[in-house]
């Protein structure tokens, strides 16, 4: 695996793991995250809501599978931030299969941040959630350190030598949210 690919695929590991979050709906979801994320780095909570809210208008930003991956772009940071949430009841996110999430994965990146970087962190995101094993442990994980031990796992797996292989041809067709 490259050097940028591995930097990448380290900030994939949430800097926070929320388990059985009583989460309302997709706008809760996204208001937890930026409360979260602006308490940890001394930023307004408001203006990350409105870039996460933004993005998800746009389109939804769940993959099917159970999860989704709300990410937006901030001023106030200076690497991409990621927080996981499981949702104690499956929650509507407007997943083109139409099934509740119950698996959420914030990513809030620089606002000046390199755009390619901003698009690896999407597709080992969208690989590494498309593993059913994967969600199945987040899934069955009793804690947060459960959880992380999960994450860590899987994106080792990610950066196993089957992993070289471009990124496109190992993502495939999954449409990946922008």
């Amino acid at each position: 695996m490259t050097t940028e690919l591995a930097r990448v695929a380290d900030w994939l590991q949430p800097e926070a793991i929320h388990l059985d979050v009583p989460l309302r709906d997709a706008r809760h979801a996204l208001d937890f995250i930026a409360t979260e994320v602006a308490a940890r780095h001394d930023l307004d909570a408001a203006p990350v809501f409105r870039a996460l809210w933004r993005r998800e208008q746009a389109g939804s930003t769940a993959l099917g599978g159970g999860f989704a991956v709300p990410h937006a772009r901030i001023p106030g940071i200076a690497r991409p931030l990621t927080l996981m949430l499981r949702a104690r009841a499956p929650i509507a996110f407007e997943a083109p299969d139409r099934e509740p999430v119950w698996l959420v994965l914030g990513i809030l990146a620089p606002a000046h941040g390199d755009t390619e970087d901003h698009l690896r962190l999407l597709g080992l995101v969208a690989e590494l959630f498309s593993a059913p094993d994967f969600r199945a442990r987040m899934d069955g994980a009793a804690d947060a350190a459960s959880a992380a031990a999960a994450f860590r796992a899987g994106i080792a797996r990610l950066q196993e030598p089957r992993a070289a292989a471009p990124l496109t041809a190992r993502i495939g067709s999954r449409r990946l949210p922008r």
